[in-house]
């Protein structure tokens, strides 16, 4: 009812709780112990799937690391030399002495000998003296030189062995006593007599090619005179 001042009071307010709503018809609440075993059995898969997927992944790795090492690999060349400075080489030395034996002995001219050798030993590459007596004055044991000619038997020749041609010359074939004339390749006594009875038959030579007049002298005799005489 209203009040005097026209106004209905307010209604007081219940004890009582107000109605909830109610559920749709035909739907069910699930049960907590239902739910609970759901959530269990999800994380149960996604478990399994997790460490099917790991498993997967970490067997992948393994491959690809066994095929890594176990595949061949081309073997790496092997380093280039350095190629060595030319002031490195060493020079190159003198591979022996070249000695012209000539005179007296049995296969004169050219011999090649190491280094160090001796007179003796230039002598024995030219078959040695042909007489003993020719190296009664001759340092056989004196060192040779490259270049160096030996005069064995023949005027000009000093203790050593070697010829002093530029002092002493060619044997004089108009002045050479038989004793000088004797010391010649393939000169004798015999032959250098003769030599000095023919220069005083025929009033001396005047060339050397004189010389193959002379009884006993070939050839060869005069190709081994011919350097070493004048007239």
């Amino acid at each position: 009812m209203p009040d005097q001042t026209g106004m209905f009071p307010p209604a007081p307010a219940s004890s009582e709780p107000s109605p909830q709503p109610s559920a749709a018809p035909g739907a069910q609440s699930p049960a907590p112990a239902d739910l609970m075993s759901r959530l269990r059995t999800f994380d149960v898969n996604a478990s399994g799937r997790a460490l099917l997927a790991l498993a997967a992944l970490c067997g992948g790795l393994l491959l690809v690391m066994a095929w890594t090492l176990l595949r061949p690999h081309p073997a790496a060349p092997p380093p280039a030399a350095a190629p060595l400075p030319v002031a490195a080489l060493p020079s190159p030395t003198p591979t022996g002495l070249v000695v012209d034996v000539g005179g007296r002995v049995r296969r004169p001219g050219l011999v090649t000998l190491p280094a160090g050798s001796r007179v003796a030993d230039a002598l024995r590459a030219a078959g040695g003296a042909i007489r003993s007596r020719d190296l009664v004055t001759i340092n056989l044991a004196a060192r040779v030189s490259d270049g160096q000619l030996l005069l064995i038997g023949m005027p000009g020749g000093d203790a050593s062995g070697a010829a002093t041609g530029d002092s002493a010359g060619p044997v004089s074939l108009n002045s050479a006593t038989v004793d000088q004339l004797d010391t010649l390749p393939g000169i004798g006594p015999v032959l250098a007599q003769r030599i000095v009875d023919w220069r005083t038959q025929h009033g001396g030579f005047k060339s050397v090619r004189d010389l193959d007049q002379v009884s006993g002298i070939g050839d060869t005799i005069y190709a081994e005179l011919e350097p070493l005489v004048t007239v």
